[in-house]
């Protein structure tokens, strides 16, 4: 079967301790990752670096159909921890991500540090959550920043850091499919938990990895966790720095994750900053998505206010709406509230009657664009309400404003009628609306 590069490419991962007929090939960086399009069964796919977007830089590709006639055993061979080149870093020796050279490769393993900002309020939050210990995934100058007052554990892609650190600090590790190269066992060992120890996992990882893999490694982390301390099915505390437009990939993974307003910059990153000419003009557009609850955050003054309605902080810039019930700006501009589609959008967005929808410009593609709109009575992604096959079925007249009761006054996801046509259960940011006896998952 042909591959069809405009669908959707889904993927597969191998579980921790899978099966050998559920194993995947390895590479270099370790278990491989299966990816297949929609309409492709998984055994039509193909199986690639988990790590690496660029083939030049990893070449290993093989057809899900071969490894399925041609299992062999997993080559991997675990590594020896490297002699320390020089001596091991006391907590007050300097942080020598200050002093290396970041490696560069964007599609790979470039390194952006955090700036001193964001060190601080990551820290501070440590300290006003009572974390105890913490595991830093791809976020070494946050691990030498916090090394000195915390139990902290380095999991990071660098093996330069085995030149300062010991193996009960740091290991070699592929975050995108949980795959250590060293022992493991420093690691499993630093997971053992007393009743008074509080772990958070902080994880920075490449902007352009897949949020499937990473939250699939979070998943794994916190079984490891359960498993090593005989606790039941126990979440464990999360910070993932990640761009707030990534936002919904996150929470269709971990629907859990909420986003906070602070806005994480880097020391070494042109555009992720708020200063220099490079800077975006409505700063940086990474934020911290987490499990813990936004109320137990605490933002600095400068830049943030405490929202009283929303009970926790929000950023200076991010006015309340008294109709939409929250502060709703998510890219650092000030949104404004839209009466004909109800909802807060970007100040440069405009309002269009055939989308029934604000857009980014006029002139637009309606048909494209309407296709990846989620539909406000069925909650399916694929069309807008007018072209909904669940409503047009239920043979109502043609109504301008609200399709359910005719108002212009709201639209169909705040109508009070809604309960007439629509059951939605709610369960961990997830809604399912039933409808026609018909039950449809909207995330």
């Amino acid at each position: 079967m042909l591959e069809n590069i405009n669908e959707k490419l889904l993927l597969q991962v191998q579980e921790d301790g899978a099966d050998e007929e559920e194993q995947h090939p390895s590479c270099q960086h370790g278990p491989t990752v299966l990816f297949y399009r929609q309409s492709q069964r998984p055994k039509e796919g193909y199986f690639a670096c988990s790590a690496h977007r660029d083939s030049k830089l990893c070449n290993f590709h093989m057809a899900a159909a071969k490894w399925e006639d041609n299992r062999l055993k997993d080559v991997s061979v675990e590594r020896s921890y490297p002699k320390a080149s020089g001596h091991v870093l006391n907590p007050s020796d300097t942080d020598p991500t200050k002093s290396i050279l970041a490696l560069s490769q964007d599609k790979v393993n470039a390194q952006y540090f955090f700036d001193e900002a964001a060190l601080d309020f990551l820290a501070d939050q440590c300290h006003c959550l009572g974390i105890t210990k913490i595991v830093c995934m791809g976020a070494p100058r946050l691990h030498f920043r916090l090394r000195a007052n915390y139990k902290s554990f380095l999991l990071d892609l660098d093996d330069r850091f085995a030149r300062y650190l010991g193996p009960e600090e740091f290991c070699l590790y592929n975050m995108c499919n949980n795959h250590f190269f060293y022992k493991r066992e420093p690691f499993e060992k630093f997971l053992q938990c007393s009743r008074e120890d509080r772990l958070l996992i902080v994880t920075d990882p490449p902007f352009g990895c897949r949020t499937e893999l990473i939250a699939h490694t979070l998943r794994a982390l916190r079984r490891s966790h359960n498993r090593i301390n005989h606790l039941p099915v126990t979440p464990l505390s999360i910070f993932w720095i990640f761009p707030y437009f990534s936002a919904n990939h996150i929470r269709q993974e971990m629907p859990e994750m909420e986003m906070s307003d602070y806005r994480i910059n880097y020391s070494n990153h042109s555009r992720y900053t708020n200063v220099g000419k490079g800077s975006r003009f409505c700063g940086s557009p990474v934020r911290l998505f987490t499990n813990v609850p936004l109320q137990l955050l605490n933002l600095p003054q400068e830049g943030y206010k405490y929202c009283q309605k929303c009970s926790y902080h929000t950023a200076s810039d991010n006015p309340h709406c008294e109709r939409c019930q929250k502060c709703t700006s998510k890219n650092g501009q000030t949104y404004r509230h839209c009466d004909a589609c109800d909802m807060c959008v970007k100040p440069n967005y405009v309002h269009c009657d055939n989308c029934r929808r604000c857009t980014q410009r006029m002139g637009h593609d309606c048909a494209f664009y309407q296709t990846k709109q989620l539909c406000w009575l069925c909650g399916q992604r694929g069309h807008i309400e007018t072209k909904c096959s669940v409503w047009q079925t239920k043979a109502k007249p043609a109504r301008t404003g609200c399709l359910l009761c005719g108002r212009q006054d709201h639209r169909e996801r705040r109508c009070q009628q809604r309960g007439k046509y629509f059951k939605e259960l709610h369960f961990l940011a997830r809604t399912s609306i039933q409808c026609l006896n018909a039950l449809h998952d909207r995330i």
